[in-house]
């Protein structure tokens, strides 16, 4: 053992003052031969200056989490690009960190690391601003309140009263914390804040004729000057969504992570095109790996024949590194990204030392998915292949958000009527086509699934559209009727009264139509919906949302003289995005008449689709405005029932329906082990009698 050292007793002089200590207790003190004192362990603690750390080092020392896949004391070995992302939010000077992500990367927990750091080390107004409600209050209940009384060092600042710990506030002893969301104004008003959370900033919802949720909330923290902190992150949706223009506009920098080969030590930036499966690709990418390989030319040369699911569940994904020495499987990977570190996009340079040099007052970081411990690279291969296979803006849009962290931008050029003409069959008008007529070899036999119906509503007619579409999330579809009607009458008789047949007797009934519910007929149509629940779908068509179709319930709606009319068990309308289901139509529109996934005519020998053509081909996508637009005004009637289609097909889920047909679904079914089920004494008993 070694020996205690000894203490250090100090002799302190000082003139006893009456607001210190009363002159009558200094006599006793003195006449009781106290000379000296020395500080308790609380007052040394309080009165010790701490060295300042980064937070990254904070978070290891103190963290704890709770909701996990990895529960415990937080690790940065898991999550090591997050290191510059806190420390850069401490950072002299950093004002506002920016982090464009995908899901699985641990922006939200780094959120929450900054927060923590804030509480123990430099203490002021925090708040957090979520999509929603709801997200706001689950996130303080099972992220923020946890890791509050699960470290050792944070749960000293809690005040021990159960009112402090509100899933909308949490009073500290030396702060409080507020828990806000997007479209309340009262929430984000009337608080001075120094450390602001901005979580899933693309998902808010902005109130009209108010300041967007970001600025509003922002305004919170003028007051602090350079000394507040704000960290905004989210998954990209598109070029104007709020997380990439502030990644691409308002940040002074932004960050790229490299990371080092764990066999040549090369450093390198991680990109989608050197993620490969196929053994073909791999030999070919030992010899001839460029930086200008296109995700074009691995889909050419690395989707055939590979079933996304198989990729995925057998984890056939590996990384070529960039010097050909080795190719990386998951764990090599993370070896890699250990190893790595933030560089500069335009001047290379490494974070602490861009920092150092050029003091940014806003920085930005942009983290895609395959850095990620918790996401495979398989998990990315399969994303890529089901897009690259099914061309479906769905897929392309999962791609890039949630893997790439990218916008999704379709990119469309003006629709030629000729075009829409080389679409056309041999089919008569109202016929519905034989699955033997468009047999294909790599398809055999593709039966019909359903026939939907859509209906474009005007003043005194209605303009609909009735199409054929067949299993599998291709999604192709045939065209059997479109025309106009007068009445609601002809409507039912049209979807509902009428049957349709194709070349060899089948008989097909219509399943379901959508119909749009503004303008104003809305009450005329609401009644018609009501009538005929779970078949007519009244449809709202929006400019751009956070999902392609968000349902909002009807409880009233206003007839003809403005009363409101309360709907017995009420109604669901369907609000739908409709800049996504015209960007899934121009995608179908431009698919080859033979390829999965076409969009059929019928025949037009005698001109009957003359007029549908023309609507058909009034839209073009504007970069500019980032949406479709009509420019020259003309009548578009048809394209707006098509879009219908697409958002009801959406809607039922058309594309993952199973095919009763498919060899999958014909195979016998094994019959499930037999479980051995435990027997009450009573049974026991019997069978020992039997």
């Amino acid at each position: 053992m070694t020996a205690a050292q000894p203490r250090k007793i100090r002799n302190l002089s000082v003139d006893i003052n009456q607001w210190w200590m009363p002159h009558q207790l200094a006599d006793v003190a003195l006449s009781a031969g106290l000379k000296r004192f020395v500080f308790s362990k609380g007052e040394r603690q309080v009165l010790r200056r701490r060295n300042p750390i980064p937070i990254s080092q904070w978070t290891e020392r103190h963290r704890h989490v709770r909701m996990s896949s990895i529960p415990g004391k937080w690790h940065n070995l898991f999550t090591p690009y997050l290191k510059g992302v806190m420390d850069t939010a401490g950072y002299p000077g950093v004002e506002t960190v920016i982090l464009c992500k995908t899901p699985q990367t641990g922006g939200s927990e780094a959120g929450h690391n900054i927060i923590g750091y804030a509480i123990d080390r430099a203490p002021g107004p925090a708040m957090y601003v979520f999509p929603d409600e709801n997200t706001a209050r689950e996130n303080a209940k099972d992220r923020i309140i946890p890791m509050i009384e699960d470290s050792p060092r944070l749960r000293e600042y809690l005040t021990g009263y159960g009112d402090d710990v509100a899933s909308l506030r949490i009073n500290l002893a030396n702060m409080p914390i507020y828990l806000g969301w997007s479209g309340s104004v009262a929430r984000l008003g009337n608080k001075p804040i120094r450390y602001l959370i901005l979580d899933e900033l693309d998902k808010y919802k902005n109130v009209k004729n108010e300041a967007t949720s970001e600025s509003l909330a922002e305004k919170r923290t003028t007051t602090w000057g350079r000394r507040k902190t704000i960290f905004k992150l989210s998954t990209p949706t598109t070029k104007d969504g709020p997380i990439w223009v502030a990644l691409t506009t308002e940040a002074n920098c932004i960050f790229d992570y490299w990371v080092r080969c764990p066999v040549c030590g090369h450093m390198q930036l991680m990109s989608l095109d050197r993620i490969v499966w196929s053994e073909r690709r791999k030999k070919e990418l030992i010899g001839k790996l460029s930086d200008e390989t296109s995700p074009e030319e691995v889909q050419d040369t690395n989707k055939e024949e590979f079933d996304p699911e198989d990729v995925l569940a057998r984890r056939l994904a590996r990384y070529y590194c960039e010097k050909k020495c080795c190719v990386w499987e998951d764990h090599d990977r993370d070896k890699a990204v250990r190893s790595g570190e933030w560089r500069e996009r335009k001047t290379g340079l490494e974070l602490y030392t861009y920092l150092k040099l050029h003091q940014p007052m806003k920085v930005g970081f942009h983290l895609p998915s395959w850095l990620s411990y918790f996401i495979s690279l398989s998990e990315v291969a399969h994303a890529f292949i089901k897009w690259a296979k099914s061309n479906h803006p769905e897929d392309g849009k999962n791609l890039n958000n949630q893997y790439c962290a990218t916008p999704w931008e379709p990119k469309f050029e003006k629709r030629e009527e000729s075009s829409l003409i080389s679409l056309c069959d041999d089919r008569p008008r109202g016929i519905v086509p034989t699955p033997e007529q468009f047999s294909t070899p790599e398809v055999p036999r593709q039966p019909i699934a359903c026939l939907l119906g859509s209906v474009d509503t005007q003043g005194t007619y209605f303009r609909y559209v009735i199409r054929a579409y067949t299993y599998g999330s291709a999604e192709s579809s045939w065209l059997v009727q479109q025309g106009s009607v007068n009445t609601f009458d002809d409507l039912d008789q049209l979807f509902w009264g009428s049957e349709y047949v194709d070349a060899s007797g089948r008989v097909y009934k219509v399943r379901a139509a959508m119909i749009d519910a503004m303008g104003n007929r809305t009450p005329a149509v609401y009644r018609y919906a009501i009538k005929r629940r779970g078949r007519v779908y009244p449809f709202q068509g929006v400019q751009h949302l956070a999902t392609p179709v968000v349902l909002s319930p009807q409880e009233y709606f206003s007839n003809e003289v403005g009363s409101k009319i309360k709907i017995p068990g009420g109604l669901m309308l369907y609000r739908c995005d409709i800049t996504y289901f015209k960007s899934d139509l121009a995608n179908h529109l431009s698919v080859h008449p033979d390829d999965p996934g076409a969009f059929r005519l019928y025949s037009n020998d005698k001109g009957e689709l003359g007029e549908y053509i023309k609507e058909m081909s009034a839209e073009v996508w504007s970069d500019e405005d980032n949406c479709w637009i009509n420019p020259h005004e003309r009548p578009n009637h048809y394209w707006d029932c098509e879009v219908m289609q697409k958002a009801l097909c959406w809607q039922l889920g058309v594309r993952n329906w199973k095919n009763p047909e498919s060899e999958d679904n014909k195979r016998p079914k094994k019959p499930e082990p037999r479980r051995h089920q435990p027997m009450s004494a009573g049974d026991l008993l019997g069978r020992l009698r039997r």
